[in-house]
């Protein structure tokens, strides 16, 4: 859907650390944004009256400042969640969401037709629809930020998978003997190539004794906690040990998206995330290794890019999603009673594709 035949929509992204919502219109004008700590640790009760109040607000503003009445919501939120019944299943980063049912309960309290999506596949939309990958037929968006995440269009289509897992792209396997991953398993992507990753190599490397410059940031900030940005600051200082980190996290995305692109044959991957923002090099490291790596006709043909969109593309993905779903059978949706003076939803139940599941399970 080119976002001229759009309708504005109220995006909303749900993260571990903030909430955000904005009015999003069809020239993919972000405006009235509002955000509002998540603190999650409070229960999920608590995180979505933030997120209603908020997103009420961001309405509220619009019809006072002449903007078109969304026609739908949008959320962007950590996985697992099933998007065809609108329910968040099991996040790492928000303690107590269990088969939280998201979408409905933004949709009852807005009176509005709410779609969920993972965050990743959220800004895959943005990318493919409007962004660096746009009209490829195969395409690939990648996150390296405190994780690394990703989202996948194959044959012109977003690829999900019946457990809508497809694109966890950090969770592959790329050294067997690798480093334990935040999901307990061992050697992935993500457990190197990450901000998490780099921040726990750079206090193993503290503890060692073998960072002399990152020693002296540490003590300068007061006994700062290590994280991915002090790292960065003691390489660029000319401390080896943290430089050797940083690259080898920049090699163990290059070999994911070998990997990648001989799986999968994307015409474009879209790097995006924190740590490639701030670190462009990555970029180039991973055409290296793709170069070096995948088979010769595919990464010839793949191209590696930056994204367009960064802070907003989690809210920019959304108006994509909520327009095609909104006429889409498969995903779950709100009828709104035009003589309903509550502006109350009644909620018809549809299919996942390929039959559906009544539960998801825990991707391992």
């Amino acid at each position: 859907m080119d976002a001229g035949a759009a309708q504005p929509v109220l995006a909303i992204d749900l993260g571990g650390t903030q909430i955000r919502a904005a009015h999003v219109a069809p020239d993919l004008t972000v405006s009235l944004r509002r955000a509002v700590a998540t603190n999650g640790a409070e229960g999920p009760d608590a995180v979505i009256g933030r997120i209603c109040a908020i997103a009420a607000q961001v309405r509220e503003d619009a019809g006072r400042s002449g903007l078109a009445e969304p026609v739908g919501v949008g959320i962007s939120s950590p996985g697992p969640l099933d998007p065809w019944r609108g329910i968040v299943v099991l996040p790492p980063n928000l303690p107590g969401w269990v088969d939280i049912p998201l979408a409905d309960r933004v949709q009852q309290r807005l009176g509005l037709p709410t779609f969920l999506e993972r965050d990743t596949n959220v800004a895959m939309m943005a990318e493919w629809r409007y962004g660096s990958a746009r009209n490829a037929d195969d395409a690939i968006y990648i996150t390296v930020s405190t994780g690394i995440g990703g989202g996948i269009i194959a044959r012109g289509e977003p690829l999900q998978g019946p457990d809508n897992t497809a694109g966890e792209v950090g969770h592959i396997t790329i050294d067997l003997d690798g480093p334990i991953c935040g999901d307990g398993m061992q050697g992935h992507a993500e457990a190197i190539g990450s901000g998490t990753a780099i921040a726990r190599d750079g206090r193993l490397r503290l503890e060692r004794g073998e960072s002399p410059i990152l020693a002296k940031l540490v003590a300068a900030a007061g006994g700062r906690e290590v994280d991915a940005a002090l790292v960065a600051a003691a390489a660029d200082a000319g401390d080896s040990a943290c430089t050797a980190i940083y690259e080898r996290a920049y090699v163990a995305v290059g070999v994911l998206c070998a990997s990648l692109v001989n799986a999968l044959n994307p015409q474009v991957i879209v790097i995006g995330g924190s740590i490639a923002e701030h670190h462009p090099v990555l970029r180039e490291v991973a055409r290296s290794e793709i170069d070096s790596r995948a088979f010769p006709g595919p990464a010839r043909r793949v191209r590696v890019t930056s994204p367009r969109f960064t802070d907003d593309v989690s809210l920019i993905g959304s108006l994509p999603i909520v327009n095609e779903r909104m006429h889409d059978p498969a995903y779950r949706r709100a009828t709104i009673s035009s003589d309903d003076s509550s502006r109350g939803v009644t909620v018809g139940s549809m299919a996942a594709p390929g039959g559906g599941q009544d539960q998801l399970e825990e991707p391992r």
